[in-house]
């Protein structure tokens, strides 16, 4: 598919409609409770609230089989009503969808912001390496309950932008290990308990400083390294397109153990992805670690060699808060003395 620039939807404000749909696993009804709280809390803030029909159930890990769930998120995407789509969060199949959705008519169509991260950060890569359409890597509608964090919070900034404008957010004071249980606590925000310290190296080598200036793209490597070798997952050809502003891959861990990041990260060095990168950034990974061989040993022996600055555990990802990355945007990841900042720029 051809395309030529990033097309940026149009600014969310209060007053707009947000479409919400599960495109991947759906909502049992034990978290409805969950569910409706954050849809109230989207109403109370202004914003109107369309649900569609692959929303409130959920078996064999989806919502619905896959041609419904396709034909829901169309659906929502031809709304001239609805300005952006929401997942309830991510989940294990939506690569189901790629092959059911015809990414011409998205193209053809009015862009929309979508939001999410985990499984929904496949929906998010294609449309943006199939499309050229800009998304929204960031917090999911399940977590959006009321007084949660600042830094989950500025998805409300990040998706009002306007394109040429720019907005910076900063890392997190604190980070969350392991969240409450939501059938029991349909209100519980994030326990932010242990400190937030961003880190960089290149070589191996610990750095004290790190700047990464690019277009932005990435998400879950748990789910994006599926897409190697697929049309959904052609990386280098987002790169060449923009070799003048350079590329800056972002990436976190949700469940793979250490010997599958390497793996995953291995793989995707082989098929090139690395290749025209200017940096990488990782966030705070979520999988379990082993003794004798580490998240961060795995890191280290996928990368080192390849004298890329690399910024790790920053606020991407399945140990929130995290911040909200655009998909094709103009992305400035600083990093030092443990504290970052990401500056985004709709060019």
């Amino acid at each position: 598919m051809s395309w030529q620039r990033i097309r940026y939807p149009e600014p969310l404000r209060p007053g707009d409609t947000i479409g919400i749909t599960a495109p991947s696993s759906g909502v049992s009804e034990k978290l409805h409770p969950r569910l409706d709280l954050c849809i109230r809390h989207l109403r109370d803030q202004g914003f109107n609230v369309i649900e569609g029909k692959c929303l409130r159930a959920n078996s064999k890990h989806v919502s619905a089989p896959r041609q419904e769930r396709a034909r829901d998120l169309l659906a929502l995407w031809k709304n001239s009503e609805v300005k952006a789509i929401f997942p309830p969060w991510g989940g294990e199949l939506l690569i189901h969808l790629l092959p059911c959705i015809d990414f011409n008519e998205l193209a053809a169509g009015v862009p929309k912001w979508v939001l999410g991260y985990s499984d929904t950060s496949t929906l998010l890569f294609a449309i943006t390496i199939m499309t050229g359409i800009a998304t929204a890597h960031g917090t999911t509608l399940m977590e959006m309950v009321p007084g949660q964090c600042e830094v989950s919070q500025r998805w409300k900034d990040v998706l009002a932008l306007r394109p040429g404008e720019a907005l910076v957010q900063e890392s997190s004071q604190a980070f969350q290990i392991q969240g409450a249980r939501w059938e029991e606590e349909p209100a519980a925000q994030f326990d932010l308990s242990e400190r937030t310290n961003w880190h960089c190296f290149r070589r191996g080598q610990p750095l004290n400083a790190v700047s990464l200036s690019g277009r932005a793209i990435g998400g879950c490597m748990d789910t994006l390294s599926r897409l190697l070798g697929t049309p959904f997952g052609d990386i280098r050809q987002f790169a060449e397109r923009f070799e003048r502003d350079g590329v800056v891959l972002f990436l976190e861990n949700s469940d793979g153990k250490p010997t599958d990041v390497c793996r995953m990260l291995w793989s995707m060095r082989l098929a090139g992805w690395f290749d025209k990168l200017i940096g990488i950034v990782l966030g705070r990974s979520f999988g379990p670690d082993a003794e004798d061989f580490s998240y961060m040993d795995a890191v280290h022996d996928a990368l080192d060699d390849l004298n890329l600055p690399v910024i790790y555990d920053a606020d991407i990802g399945h140990r929130p808060p995290q911040m909200t990355v655009i998909n094709g945007a103009l992305a400035s990841f600083d990093c030092a003395d443990g504290r970052g900042t990401l500056e985004l720029t709709l060019a």
